[in-house]
């Protein structure tokens, strides 16, 4: 019985070529597309959860609430140690501070890492094998590193790097003291250097006022985190004066750091966060992506159902049980999912390197790395084979013999089925369509937005803040602006886009008292504002001129001026600050300028002269000969300064890295749109090919009667294309609310405007209507004479 179903089967296949090939590619894509976002999805949720001790694992942050709002803060150096000694539930404590370094083994070979100062309890808590050294001692003395496989192949070869040295900033000798295996791709945390914590000294390990450092804590068990977070507030609170801030301490389970914890701090380094509602997008879009696949199979199988209604019939009448026919459908449809499965399969091993590169991230090493994920692909495949067949089954065998004898199908009043699906499949593909140009939009509105300063044909060489280079500024800075093609430089503790610092600032507001904000700092020097075009909104700029602008001089920008209560500007000038017992006046307010991303709202941020913090040296050249210039400047540095490496980068590429994330969003959802659409394509031209050889004969009468290709062109095709309109009606108000709440996440958005829909309608209807018409036409040219003939 089974070997008879199989060759009706695949007879009808053979028979149908159209409804076998949309029918079989359809799922295939659906199975693909399904497979992969799953597999993404589960990756996002997976964060962490590599280590062994991940549900005992929290990571502390702190909230500082001052007058301008909350900030959210890593926690100090100087907590980790002290907690520990303090509390007894604190069964271990490890901190991190994620910074970059320039590395190199030979003189030439310098590169820029993102390295993790880490002490040595890190591996005790965090899962990271070490393949060689010692745990307990691997990270104890200053200038020690551990190397990634990775990191140890990068610098050393296949040579044992264990005790071999590298220099840090080009001129420190740091120790290889151990190897550890790569981080897995899923941490919130990855570098391949870690750097022992005493190299940074201990000023930075006794401190209480920078929020530099990630603090992780090991507690036991069911441990009451809430009492335990007020305890440690109520300690913490005894080293600050909480009367112009007051911190307040929060435990964050790791497993709940990467997509539900705050971007803390400004030096976050290779810290990571996702989003969960794209995972919510993502796994919404796959799940559509399977339902268009499942109505297309059940709207093309039932809209075929005429050809096989006589076959239906016959069987009936020698006696086959409803059961029987069902079989025999069921066994139609598990065979296109079948070999939809085996297609999927093949697809899957030939497009994955090309999704581990769209997602940025190694998600699998293999289709097969693991049996389950196989095992996932045939579920996804057998679920829709019996989720789409079943419906077809049902339907067809439950016709009456002389129905089927008939050939003819029962009436039905009001909407069919097929005619909902078509809408339901529109409906998915519009709001697709809608959401991919609302994307797009946001993207290029970042991407254009005005930043308030320029950073275009801007190269940036990070000289670790050498004191050399710092002591001879004025000279160096002098010899290299006289190299053909470079027209300005100027020396800063940051740029736009890049960490920065945040200090406790005090500043006179509108009532004469010090009001202290947690600000984001910038220390440069006099051409910094001129080269990267900030403007002034009141006051004046730094001028080198006047010797005490080096020492009682800040800038502060708009938000910091309204944070004070200061609605004009030039109100703040003359206006007193204390900042790293620093003490002066305000003499200039900047317009206000993007210095990290657009999802962020502007913050209060100071500007001041402070050569021990400069690190960044920033030149402006010609857009012409670009990397000749740089070739020169590379020449001349190394002359002027052979100790410090030259390591470069442009200015608006470190810029726009911020946005890398939401790049890789617009793209991914731009795939998934789509293979949407095709698919919703593929069933719709599937159906027209049915609705033009089920009407042949009326089309042959129709010509001969005097029609014309236009009419019948607009016969057949007007039916879907009220379909297509509808589904638009539908799809819109659904759009623009997911849209909307998707937006929420960005500080400076675009609006939704009518035009969205508009446009995305007539996308909607011309893509409808280009399927449909290529059925219509053909039919409409056909000779009336051979069309009549055939019938």
């Amino acid at each position: 019985m089974l070997r008879n179903y199989l060759k009706i089967t695949l007879r009808n296949l053979i028979r149908s070529k159209t409804y076998s090939i949309i029918n079989i590619g359809g799922l295939t894509l659906g199975i693909v597309v399904c497979f992969f976002a799953l597999l993404y999805v589960r990756f996002e949720l997976s964060y962490d959860t590599f280590n062994e001790k991940a549900d005992r694992i929290y990571r502390l942050v702190t909230d500082v609430e001052t007058s301008n709002g909350i900030e959210y803060q890593s926690t100090p150096g100087a907590l980790a140690p002290a907690l520990q000694g303090t509390f007894p539930e604190v069964e271990g404590a490890t901190r991190v501070f994620l910074d970059y370094l320039i590395l190199q083994k030979e003189q030439d070979e310098a590169r820029e890492e993102k390295i993790a100062y880490a002490d040595s309890s890190l591996f005790s808590i965090f899962t990271l094998p070490l393949i060689s050294g010692n745990p307990a001692t691997i990270l104890n003395a200053p200038y020690q590193v551990v190397l990634s496989e990775t990191a140890a192949r990068t610098y050393f070869g296949t040579a044992d790097p264990l005790g071999k040295v590298l220099l840090v900033n080009g001129k420190d000798p740091a120790t290889v003291t151990g190897i550890m295996k790569d981080m897995p791709q899923n941490s919130h945390f990855r570098v391949e250097v870690l750097v022992s914590m005493a190299t940074l000294g201990s000023s930075w390990q006794t401190n209480w006022k920078r929020y530099f450092f990630y603090t992780y804590l090991l507690l036991p068990e069911h441990c009451d985190t809430q009492a335990l977070s007020a305890r440690m507030t109520d300690f913490v609170r005894q080293h600050y004066d909480q009367s112009q801030s007051k911190q307040t301490l929060s435990l964050e389970p790791l497993t709940d750091v990467y997509l539900h914890g705050q971007a803390r701090g400004s030096r976050t380094g290779s810290s990571t966060h996702g989003n969960m509602g794209e995972i919510y997008i993502f796994s919404l879009v796959a799940a559509f992506v399977l339902f268009i696949a499942s109505f297309n199979f059940i709207n093309l199988t039932t809209a075929f159902a005429t050809c096989r209604m006589k076959e239906v019939g016959v069987r009936k009448v020698l006696g086959a049980e409803r059961q029987q026919l069902v079989g025999q459908f069921l066994m139609d449809a598990g065979l296109i999912t079948l070999i939809a499965f085996v297609l999927a399969v093949v697809f899957c091993v030939l497009l994955l390197p090309s999704f581990n590169d769209l997602a940025g991230k190694i998600v699998t090493t293999g289709v097969f790395a693991t049996g389950r994920y196989l095992a996932w692909l045939f579920g996804i495949a057998v679920t829709i084979g019996l989720v789409s067949g079943l419906y077809p089954a049902l339907f067809l065998s439950g016709f009456r013999p002389l129905v089927g004898l008939q050939g003819t199908s029962p009436r039905q009043n009001g909407p069919t089925l097929r005619q909902v699906l078509v809408v339901a499949q529109f409906t998915v593909s519009a709001i697709l369509i809608i959401s991919t140009l609302v994307v797009y939009s946001q993207l290029h509105h970042m991407r254009n937005y005005d930043l308030g300063f320029q950073n275009d044909h801007k190269v940036v060489v990070d000289f670790q803040f050498d004191g050399g280079i710092i002591a001879h500024s004025t000279t160096i800075k002098q010899q290299l602006s006289r190299l053909a093609n470079v027209s300005e430089v100027s020396m800063s503790s940051s740029i736009p886009g890049r960490a920065n610092h945040t200090y406790p600032t005090q500043l006179e507001n509108q009532s004469r008292e010090m009001q202290t904000l947690e600000s984001d700092v910038y220390f440069v020097d006099h051409d910094f504002l001129r080269q990267y075009q900030i403007e002034l909104a009141a006051g004046r700029a730094l001028s080198p001129q006047l010797a005490s602008d080096s020492t009682q001089a800040i800038l502060i920008n708009e938000t910091a001026a309204r944070s004070l209560g200061y609605a004009n500007p030039a109100d703040a000038l003359g206006k007193r600050f204390e900042q790293l017992n620093r003490r002066g006046t305000i003499v200039g307010v900047i317009r206000d300028f993007h210095f990290q991303s657009l999802q962020d709202e502007i913050r209060p941020l100071t500007l001041r002269i402070s050569p021990s913090f400069l690190t960044f040296m920033t030149f402006t050249i010609s857009p012409e000969n670009t990397q000749e210039t740089v070739a020169d400047l590379q020449r001349e540095w190394q002359k002027l300064v052979p100790e410090v490496p030259f390591v470069s980068f442009f200015a608006d590429h470190a810029y726009n890295e911020q946005y890398v994330r939401e790049e890789r969003f617009g793209k991914l959802f731009l795939y998934l749109a789509a293979v949407a659409i095709l698919i919703s394509c593929m069933g719709l031209f599937g159906l027209s090919v049915f609705n033009t050889e089920s009407r042949t004969r009326e089309i042959g009468v129709r010509k001969v009667l005097g029609a014309s290709v236009v009419s019948i062109v607009t016969l057949l095709s007007k039916d879907f294309l009220k379909l297509v309109v509808l589904a638009i009606l539908v799809a819109s108000p659904i759009a623009w609310y997911g849209m909307s709440r998707w937006l929420q996440t960005f500080a400076y958005k675009i609006s939704i405007e009518w035009w969205v829909f508009a446009l995305s309608g007539l996308l909607a209807v011309g893509i409808a209507l280009l399927t449909v018409s290529s059925q219509a036409i053909k039919a409409a040219l056909m000779n009336p004479v051979k069309s009549l003939r055939s019938e």
